[in-house]
């Protein structure tokens, strides 16, 4: 469990009789501003916005065929339309949020999914549509994971490991939520009200949850680390943490890792169903699968929070990036049978749920501690291109092919490229990085 103590109390900073800065000590200061209630009540946001902003758009998309008379490829090409727009602006996002504008960041974001929800639920122009999901891609970039773990890394500093181990195992189970929750508000009372229903509970996200426990650009950060200090006799040419962190080897690493994670995961999450339809698994098998693989990644999480203590961040992700090749290249082998498919979704649950506590993890250890927003926000990026692209280069790769065992072979060697380029930043943060450990 995380601590409460007054060590890692944000809001409260005061200065010592030698002019050093010192948290205050014990519970002092309002109760929404200590930091595990910022954690918990941030945590409870991440799996509302999951759950209902990001993880229910394929539930709309078979009423909206047969009511507007759009194809499916149209429809995903606005969801695809979306994640592009929260790649790019991951970076501006990351810097904002490092200078303590994270409440107004958030709360911008889930007011205006608000509005975004309640003008879907109006929409009969396909050009809207789209517009309505390039605002939606925006607002997911300041109100998911990544924006999250950097407001939480200011209030918890060198906690910030056991704080988002905490903040995933809650977002980890949005799928589990949001899904069957907006499936019953389509089935009761189709799928425009339901989106109205949606656009009401972002709009408490907004104001109930960001704007009251977000803290502000007042409120002083908990640093994770001390920066290093210029050797003596030297000036120190400041640079800017983002312009820092390209100098370090191990964050072009990190890019090819988390890309490669981003264009396979997000292929894998399209592509999956009908896979599995060309090799004549029954529906009854493919609903099971796919409902297996949510529960796993919580489970990978469990697991975590229970050896946290007895694994390494390197170790952690040798672990995650032999599973997702080894998952990949199981279906690649032509695996048709119940159980061969139950072991597959069990290694890639839980490699999928450990990447993203990964990804939160690597900025601060392999590259440094400043600038935790812009850094993540920049290897964010080309993370969500990869992924706004995998569906599309899945489709095209099976229409070359008219098979997925290519496609799958392919995908299989883009995760053991990415593998390589963990194992790359692994040895050279060790090498390069001009950062204590932290």
């Amino acid at each position: 469990m995380l601590p409460t103590g007054g060590s890692l109390h944000y809001a409260s900073v005061t200065m010592d009789g030698q002019g050093k800065e010192s948290s205050s000590v014990g519970g002092k200061g309002p109760w929404r501003k200590r930091p595990s209630t910022i954690l918990w009540v941030l945590s409870l946001g991440q799996l509302i916005t999951w759950g209902l902003v990001y993880y229910t758009f394929p539930l709309f998309v078979v009423p909206m065929e047969k009511e507007l008379g759009w194809s499916r490829n149209e429809l995903f090409g606005a969801l695809s339309a979306g994640l592009l727009v929260a790649g790019l602006c991951s970076i501006p996002v990351g810097a904002w949020i490092d200078r303590g504008h994270g409440r107004m960041l958030m709360t911008g974001g889930s007011l205006l999914a608000a509005v975004l929800m309640y003008a879907w639920s109006q929409v009969d122009s396909l050009a809207m549509f789209y517009v309505i999901w390039l605002g939606l891609g925006a607002c997911q970039s300041v109100t998911l994971y990544e924006p999250a773990f950097a407001v939480i890394t200011r209030v918890y500093g060198p906690r910030y490991r056991q704080a988002i181990l905490v903040m995933t195992f809650l977002g980890g189970l949005a799928s589990t939520f949001g899904i069957p929750f907006t499936q019953l508000l389509i089935e009761r009372l189709s799928w425009r009200p339901a989106l109205v229903v949606l656009a009401a509970i972002c709009l408490g996200v907004a104001f109930f949850i960001h704007w009251l426990f977000v803290p502000g650009p007042r409120e002083k950060p908990v640093p994770i680390a001390e920066a290093p200090k210029p050797a003596p006799g030297t000036t120190a040419r400041r640079r800017g943490p983002l312009a820092s962190a390209v100098r370090v080897p191990a964050f072009w690493g990190l890019v090819v890792a988390f890309a490669g994670y981003g264009l396979a995961f997000s292929a894998m999450s399209f592509h999956l169903i009908p896979l599995l339809a060309e090799r004549k698994v029954e529906i009854g098998v493919v609903m099971a699968i796919i409902a297996l693989i949510g529960p796993m990644q919580v489970v990978g999480r469990v697991l975590l929070m229970a050896a946290q203590n007895r694994i390494s961040t390197i170790q952690l992700g040798a672990g995650i990036y032999c599973a997702f090749p080894i998952s990949m290249a199981m279906l690649a082998m032509g695996i048709d049978d119940v159980y061969g498919l139950i072991v597959f979704a069990i290694v890639y649950g839980v490699a999928n749920g450990l990447v993203t506590i990964l990804r939160g993890m690597a900025v601060p250890e392999f590259i440094g501690p400043e600038g935790y927003g812009v850094v993540s926000g920049a290897l964010t990026m080309p993370t969500n291109i990869m992924r706004a692209a995998g569906p599309l280069m899945g489709a095209l790769a099976w229409s070359a092919f008219d098979n997925y065992t290519p496609v799958l072979w392919a995908l299989t060697a883009i995760m053991l490229v990415a593998a390589a380029g963990f194992a790359a930043a692994a040895m050279l943060s060790k090498k390069a990085s001009p950062w204590p450990k932290v």
